[in-house]
């Protein structure tokens, strides 16, 4: 058996036996998810969860200030900086930003598929925002949020991090592109749907890992049928990390009215919201 078959034998044996070893939500993320969850919470709570997280409290702080949220005076303190963001917003950019701290590895070669996935990652979530903002500015569709289509571009390839960590963990017999990029290509979609449910996450966010990529298997009618993982494959084929699909193309997405133009990747104020959002990722 070839060492690129192992791999994919590997990680599809531990998928179908369930003892694939999913990410854990970052510990400070779990917490602000559950405090969020109780209608009595306040910020003073959040700031006493964040504050011992001095990267995503940098994070959050950089988000405040930044022109993703169009803040105008500087915010220097977290209490500043989650008063700016709103107690509504706070549960899913806490959560979007604090993916990145599950990208690490020991082995060079993993880190560098870890570095290409979040450089992915942030392309798509940018475009999504765009793309909703977009939406949400027509009046188009059902009603979405910048910041769901954020985090849902954040999470879109993040059924690589499961077979990324088998790679890490067995560097010296699997870390080799060759065995390490087709079995992502065929895999990820379907872990990263059990990674999102593992963390119990929306039902509206649950098939983004599938959908970003591949699209939808019947092409969409009418506007309110647009959901996020529309949005983020849309954002692929903008951003040229996926091709088009036999389904849905650009110039169907514009038909059915998630994408004005055709031109629209091109326009001067697109590509200047795109590269704000973008800043925020860095």
């Amino acid at each position: 058996m070839s060492a690129e078959k192992a791999l994919y034998l590997i990680v599809s044996d531990k998928l179908e036996e369930d003892s694939l070893q999913l990410p854990g939500l970052p510990t400070t993320a779990e917490q602000v998810r559950q405090v969020t969850s109780d209608p009595n919470c306040n910020l003073q709570d959040l700031v006493t969860i964040i504050q011992h997280d001095p990267a995503l409290t940098a994070r959050l702080i950089g988000l405040a200030n930044s022109a993703y949220l169009g803040g105008r005076s500087k915010t220097e303190t977290l209490m500043q900086a989650l008063t700016r963001i709103g107690l509504r917003r706070i549960r899913n950019l806490a959560l979007a930003l604090a993916i990145e701290q599950l990208y690490i590895a020991k082995n060079s070669i993993v880190r560098g598929y870890l570095d290409e996935t979040w450089q992915r990652s942030r392309e798509l979530a940018a475009a999504s925002v765009v793309l909703v903002e977009q939406l949400m500015e027509r009046k188009v569709g059902k009603r979405m949020h910048p910041d769901i289509a954020l985090l849902a571009g954040l999470i879109a390839p993040i059924g690589a991090l499961p077979i990324l960590s088998v790679v890490d963990e067995h560097a010296d017999s699997f870390a080799n592109p060759t065995f390490i990029a087709p079995t992502i290509a065929h895999l990820q979609a379907r872990i990263g749907t059990e990674v999102l449910k593992h963390w119990q996450f929306s039902t509206v966010l649950i098939p983004v890992p599938v959908l970003w990529s591949q699209g939808c298997t019947e092409r969409l009618q009418h506007a309110e049928q647009i959901g996020y993982g529309d949005v983020v494959h849309a954002a692929a084929l903008l951003t040229g990390h996926c091709v088009p699909t036999k389904v849905m193309t650009l110039a169907e997405y514009q038909q059915v009215g998630l994408l004005e133009s055709d031109e629209l990747w091109n326009w001067p104020a697109i590509q200047t919201r795109y590269q704000e959002v973008l800043a925020v990722l860095m």
